[in-house]
């Protein structure tokens, strides 16, 4: 079976040859891609083009390289899990409360920062955005402050909306090894190291804008899942389809959390 990489070669090379858009068809075992044919069969059934098909491996590649970066932690130590929450969206709505409960089956402790007096209507404005984040970075500081970060083997933060900067701003002045799950990030979440983050986001997003966000976690080398027609809460107004958005991400924040 080739290896990701190897793959990646063969799609490079046969891109120059027959172009981005030119159609294969992948053979899959166990859900994973081992390989591809320009012609369909029994084996290779699924077709794609082989722009998306390079896209989808350096996905896998990087969502792989994230779920492992705390492989090297102390087994033996208990684990912790923080939640950041969003202004608006606290950690009892859907993809923070499920999230936690992943968390809480694979063995997490969990703590979760609140924040309190923020200024009103900060969409858009960039002076009240940073005000926010200031007060929520400084109540962010004074609850964890009794933490000893050593004492754990694993730290998961969890984060959403303007707690993804927080989160990661949190991390890079206390120098801790930590894998973030950011829902619907802000472009200022990548001013940050990214290392061991993967990203969650909604085209149609009011607070960040698809390209923006898709250039700056490409820059960051983080793996980032895009759910099309869903708003900040990775909503689209369709139950039947929030659902399994909710699913989908669900499944995917779980494969990371278990690494």
């Amino acid at each position: 079976m080739k290896t990701y990489e190897e793959l990646l070669s063969d799609i490079e090379d046969d891109m120059e040859l027959m172009g981005a858009s030119h159609i294969v068809y992948l053979m899959k075992e166990n859900g994973l891609i081992t390989d591809y044919d320009y012609l369909p069969s029994d084996s290779y059934t699924i077709s794609m083009t082989l722009k998306d098909l390079q896209e989808n491996l350096r996905q896998k590649i990087l969502f792989d390289k994230a779920a492992s970066h705390s492989a090297d932690s102390d087994k033996t130590k208990p684990k912790l899990a923080v939640v950041f929450p969003g202004i608006g969206y606290t950690a009892d709505k859907p993809l923070l409360y499920y999230t936690i409960r992943l968390a809480k089956h694979c063995g997490y402790q969990i703590q979760t920062v609140s924040y309190h007096s923020l200024p009103e209507n900060v969409k858009g404005n960039p002076g009240k955005m940073k005000q926010a984040f200031d007060i929520a970075f400084k109540q962010t500081e004074e609850y964890l402050q009794n933490v000893d970060w050593t004492s754990y083997g694993e730290i998961l933060f969890i984060s959403k909306s303007v707690g993804t900067v927080i989160s990661s701003a949190y991390t890079a002045k206390h120098n801790l090894t930590v894998k973030n799950i950011l829902f619907t990030p802000l472009t200022e979440t990548f001013k940050f190291p990214q290392i061991g983050s993967i990203a969650f986001h909604g085209t149609t997003d009011p607070w960040a804008q698809t390209n923006s966000v898709k250039s700056l976690a490409a820059e960051k080398e983080v793996p980032l899942f895009l759910t099309p027609n869903a708003n900040h809460s990775l909503e689209t107004g369709d139950v039947k389809t929030d659902l399994s958005i909710l699913r989908t991400t669900m499944e995917r924040v779980e494969q990371f959390i278990k690494g």
